[in-house]
């Protein structure tokens, strides 16, 4: 159950999903040629206005972890260990 499954359940409601992306960077492209609705964080929709209506959630949703994945024969990697490092110390000044 996501963040989203549990709020609404807190309000007596569910929702029917029915189509399920690999990322939100997809979504709003997706649902700017469809009649779907979808939550996403906001900085992924400000600019696109001329294509979306944007609204704000009209319920509390609890946030969501974000991790990274990487396959481990990179692990050991200089360049693919100083992204990881970049990010990690860009996130915690956010």
């Amino acid at each position: 159950m996501t963040p989203v499954d549990s709020a609404l359940a807190d309000l007596g409601h569910r929702r029917n999903a029915v189509l399920s992306a690999a990322s939100f960077l997809f979504v709003p492209e997706i649902v700017s040629y469809s009649d779907f609705v979808a939550l996403v964080p906001e900085r992924l929709v400000r600019d696109r206005a001329d294509k979306l209506m944007v609204i704000d959630c009209p319920f509390p949703v609890e946030g969501f972890a974000v991790g990274m994945v990487w396959h481990e024969r990179c692990h050991g990697h200089g360049g693919q260990r100083w992204i990881r490092e970049a990010i990690v110390s860009l996130m915690a000044h956010t």
